[in-house]
């Protein structure tokens, strides 16, 4: 019996979220060893504490771009360590 997978179509919304998510992940290796468990730590969070419906397409774009602005901040070479 073959194994039958079907492939999750996602909305365009939805892979800008899952990219970013992803970009978040790469900026954190960038970071101090001993720091990215933090960082990691924070991004879930953030992710997490918003209970957003997701046919709230303005709400999920304003948060999106949210974070992006955070992200820009948290990239620089500057912050080497967070607190949450």
């Amino acid at each position: 019996m073959a194994l039958v997978t079907t492939k999750i179509r996602h909305s365009g919304l939805q892979i800008e979220i899952i990219n970013f998510y992803r970009k978040c992940f790469r900026a954190i290796r960038k970071k101090p060893l001993e720091t990215r468990n933090r960082f990691q730590n924070f991004v879930r969070t953030q992710f997490r504490q918003h209970n957003v419906l997701p046919k709230d397409h303005s709400a999920i774009e304003y948060l999106l771009r949210k974070g992006k602005r955070q992200l820009e901040v948290y990239e620089s070479d500057n912050i080497k360590d967070i607190h949450i």
